[in-house]
C-alpha cells in the first residue's frame, strides 16, 4: 500500500495531515516486493513548459515521483516505457493532441488501464465532458488547479 502525507495550505483542511493511499496491482514486469512500497508515479503530458512545470510541481508536492513529456507522442512512449500510476494530460496540444493521445493510451494494452486526468483551459460542454469521461477518470480546468484539486483527482483516479 502506498501512503503519502499531505499538508493542505488552504481551506478547511489547512494544517491537517491527509493521506493518499493506493493498493497496487503490479505490472508483470515489476514483480519485486520493494515496488509495493514505492511512491506513486505521475506522468504529466503538456506541451506548454510553464503549465507542465506547474502540474509537475503540484504533483511532486504530494510526495509522488513525477515524470513529464512535452508532446502527446512522447507521453504515450513514456507511459509504455515507465508505466505510471496516473497521467495528467493536457487536451490542447499541437500535433498529437490530447484526444488522440488519450485514444492511443486506451488502444495499447500496456497503458489502457492507467487512470488519466484530463486538464483543459477551454470550456467543454456537457456532451464533450461525458465523452471524455468514458476514457478518462476526471476533467480539471486549468484555472482551478490547486494542491487540493490535484490531490482529490489523483486520489479518486487511483481508487477506481
Amino acid at each position: 500500500m502506498f501512503v503519502s502525507d499531505m499538508y493542505p495550505d488552504t481551506g478547511a483542511e489547512r494544517g491537517r495531515i491527509l493521506h493518499l493511499t493506493q493498493d497496487f496491482l503490479m505490472d508483470p514486469r515489476e514483480r519485486s516486493e520493494e515496488r509495493n512500497e514505492r511512491r506513486l508515479r505521475v506522468l504529466v503530458i503538456d506541451d506548454d513548459e510553464t503549465s507542465r512545470e506547474e502540474m509537475t510541481r503540484l504533483a511532486s508536492r504530494l510526495g509522488t515521483f513525477t515524470m513529464a513529456a512535452a508532446t502527446g507522442l512522447q507521453g504515450v512512449e513514456k507511459a509504455q516505457r515507465e508505466y505510471p500510476d496516473v497521467i495528467l494530460l493536457d487536451m490542447m496540444m499541437p500535433g498529437v493532441g490530447g484526444h488522440e493521445t488519450l485514444a492511443r493510451l486506451r488502444a495499447d494494452a500496456s497503458t489502457a488501464k492507467i487512470p488519466v486526468i484530463v486538464v483543459t483551459s477551454h470550456f467543454i460542454n456537457e456532451d464533450e465532458r461525458r465523452q471524455i469521461l468514458t476514457r478518462a477518470s476526471s476533467v480539471l480546468y486549468r484555472n482551478d488547479l490547486s494542491r487540493e484539486t490535484v490531490t482529490n483527482a489523483i486520489d479518486a483516479a487511483v481508487r477506481r
